[in-house]
């Protein structure tokens, strides 16, 4: 019998994804290594890794996600470990070792959300895109559509407390979400 793996070994693991198929596979190409060294040549000599984040965000504008030979090629491109872009890219909870959806929904869940009504948009939106919320994991919260079509994931807070309940698909922000709104958002987008 194999012994359950722990929490570091899961975050090493990167589960396939219906939403893979509405992204191209990672795959360094010369374009991809001229947007990079681009990047890297802004910072000074014996700085490279500096660039280790902008090269993060940019694999995963491209490609959706970041995948154990991402961490690799962005190493080799910023002069430096594996171990060290792998632990950039598992701190911040934006990037993804798992393909999100075509479209993704962030939705906030901190105090000033949650009181208009976000935990309830979580669940409603979990249903429209067929997911179960039960499922959201500590480790890796993001739950993905069987078609992959959509993804949704709670996250903290979206800095715009206001106008709450707050939710982001992709890199576009809607404020004071409703169930009905949600509805017809996500209709518009399988529409699109």
């Amino acid at each position: 019998m194999s012994e359950k793996p722990d929490a570091i070994d899961r975050l090493a693991v990167t589960e396939p994804s219906p939403g893979e198929k509405h992204f191209p596979k990672f795959e360094v190409t010369p374009e991809l290594t001229a947007e990079a060294r681009e990047y890297v040549a802004q910072y000074p000599e014996g700085k490279e890794q500096s660039a280790i984040l902008p090269l993060v965000h940019l694999v995963q504008e491209k490609f959706g996600f970041i995948t154990p030979a991402a961490v690799e090629w962005i190493a080799q491109e910023c002069k430096s470990t594996p171990i060290h872009v792998d632990g950039v890219v598992t701190f911040y909870p934006g990037i993804h070792r798992r393909c999100p959806g075509k479209y993704h929904f962030r939705v906030c869940h901190t105090i000033a959300c949650a009181m208009s009504g976000g935990e309830e948009l979580i669940e409603h939106i979990c249903k429209r895109i067929g997911v179960n919320a039960a499922d959201m994991g500590e480790i890796d919260p993001m739950l993905v559509s069987e078609d992959g079509l959509f993804s949704i994931e709670p996250v903290e807070c979206l800095a715009n407390c206001g106008f709450g309940p707050n939710v982001m698909v992709n890199d576009t922000l809607h404020s004071q979400m409703t169930p009905e709104k949600v509805d017809a958002l996500i209709d518009e987008l399988k529409n699109k």
